[in-house]
């Protein structure tokens, strides 16, 4: 139930929530980094980054996966009566209050999900209430902050801002894999303040991913999908020195078609990227495969490729099948539309059938159509991170794992 309400004018607006529901329970997390395990925790206050930015449909949550995946790390602080701050942002507010982009959806729904009274405002700093209400917790406490991007600092890596929350508890805790590729104030900058580890959900997408990157178990094939080559080109790069084979397919394969010299109609296609995609056609000719038919909506020069066809579904299975290690990031085909969703979930039943190999999953179209229908349980792991997955597969630095290797306090 709800006590208390949220005021129109966002003044003295915290909220408790309490719901009743079974609790999850914790899942077995390898250890890569300074972990929130190395730190006595038990009576302090810790501030802890998440990233409940949840997709929303008319103020309720469509899909709550990514604060599932919190839940480890929140059940270990309250297992050992840590005081729990939680920051996160929604959405796009660009700097400003918005009550669309209100936390307390997510809030409702972690109280749910912990069977725990969850505290949350829609204030970040400089409210009163908020500060005595910080000052007065009780070991197993949890308030959850407003919208941090409500403050343009936030995305600025303001100093000053991270200095404000850091003031707020005695640790912090990164457990926001999602947006650890941003150099934002929560992430970045609030290192320089406080003692700063890790969270489980952080430790185990770091070592899950390092497994592709360093010892893949062969067989090693990629499965890259999506809309564009300029945010695959990179991944595709560095995985290429492990992978066996790389199967192509979604718009990704449409500029690969055409430096290919096939015709592609009206496709989404990125003319910018076709040199690029002929030099990677020239130096992994023995490792990448594209689609050998597709599926196209309407006719001759305005017909556009919507999805693979059953000879290159066939094709993909047969390397599917015997993998001993499988990635996938990006849908095959234009899913939203569900005259176009076969081949990628032929796609994943392939991945399914496959018994014996390690197989992890990321991206939002990826993992979103996965749950959807049903078929996140096959796969060894399922990052919550789209764009951070991209970058850290393909060599970069995040600086939210470079601000806690660096954190000396």
């Amino acid at each position: 139930m709800l006590v208390g309400s949220l005021t129109s004018r966002l003044v003295n607006s915290l909220i408790s929530i309490r719901i009743t529901n079974n609790r999850l329970t914790n899942n077995e997390i390898w250890r890569v980094m300074k972990s929130i395990r190395d730190v006595e925790v038990r009576n302090k206050r810790v501030f802890l980054r998440v990233d409940f930015n949840v997709p929303m449909k008319n103020g309720e949550i469509i899909d709550d996966n990514r604060i599932k995946a919190s839940i480890s790390t929140i059940q270990y602080l309250l297992d050992n009566d840590a005081k729990i701050i939680i920051g996160t942002h929604v959405g796009r507010p660009e700097g400003k209050v918005n009550t669309e982009f209100s936390n307390v959806p997510m809030a409702r729904e972690l109280a749910k999900l912990l069977v725990q009274e969850v505290t949350v405002t829609d204030h970040v700093i400089n409210d009163k209430i908020l500060l005595e209400k910080i000052e007065s917790m009780q070991a197993k406490d949890i308030i959850v902050l407003g919208n941090l991007r409500f403050h343009a600092e936030e995305e600025a890596n303001n100093h000053m801002f991270a200095k404000k929350l850091a003031s707020y508890a005695e640790i912090y805790v990164n457990d926001a894999f999602a947006v650890s590729h941003r150099a934002n104030a929560s992430v970045d900058a609030i290192t320089s303040y406080l003692p700063s580890y890790s969270g489980l959900l952080l430790e185990s997408e770091i070592t899950s991913l390092s497994l592709l990157l360093k010892n893949p178990q062969p067989p090693f094939v990629m499965i890259i999908g999506g809309a564009k080559v300029k945010d695959k080109a990179g991944l595709i790069k560095t995985l290429a020195k492990k992978a066996d084979r790389i199967l192509i397919g979604g718009a990704v394969a449409n500029t690969f078609l055409l430096a290919k010299g096939e015709e592609v109609g009206n496709s989404l296609v990125e003319k910018d990227m076709v040199e690029d995609c002929k030099k990677m056609l020239l130096e992994l000719q023995d490792k990448i495969i594209l689609p050998v038919d597709t599926v196209k909506d309407g006719e001759g020069n305005d017909s556009k490729i919507m999805d693979i066809g059953h000879s290159t579904i066939a094709r993909f299975r047969s390397e599917i099948i015997n993998a001993g290690s499988i990635f996938w990031n990006g849908n095959l085909g234009y899913t939203e539309d569900e005259r176009f969703q076969e081949g990628t979930k032929a796609i994943a039943e392939a991945i399914e059938q496959n018994t014996f190999g390690v197989k992890v999953a990321a991206g939002g179209d990826t993992v979103g159509f996965l749950d959807q229908n049903n078929m996140q349980k096959s796969f060894s792991f399922v990052s919550t991170g789209g764009g951070a997955a991209l970058e850290f597969l393909a060599g970069e630095k995040l600086p939210g794992i470079e601000a806690l290797d660096k954190s000396q306090i």
